[in-house]
């Protein structure tokens, strides 16, 4: 699909209504713009459909894990005594 923009002034251009269709452009959509040879070019961001097949995707291959036995075991690894509160000691309320 070709279609012909105008640059505005301030070097704005429309996404063609067919184009932003066919690739699920939307408002707020983020584009990556890069210049190759004489050619602008505009790519659609990636939609992330499944955030969880993505970070799978990460580690290349499926990991065998039970997610419950390990926060039970990491639970069982830590020192379960009084939480320990970071940041400012306990001071006095000035008056």
């Amino acid at each position: 699909m070709t279609e012909e923009v105008k640059v505005t002034r301030k070097y704005q251009v429309t996404i063609p209504e067919g184009v932003r269709s066919k690739l699920g452009v939307k408002i707020g959509d983020k584009l990556i713009v890069k210049s190759e040879d004489n050619h602008i070019i505009m790519e659609s961001s990636k939609h992330i459909s499944n955030p969880s097949d993505a970070l799978w995707n990460l580690f290349g291959r499926s990991l065998d894990i039970d997610a419950t036995k390990f926060v039970e075991e990491s639970w069982a690894n830590n020192d379960n005594s009084k939480p320990k509160i970071r940041g400012r000691k306990n001071r006095p309320t000035p008056r």
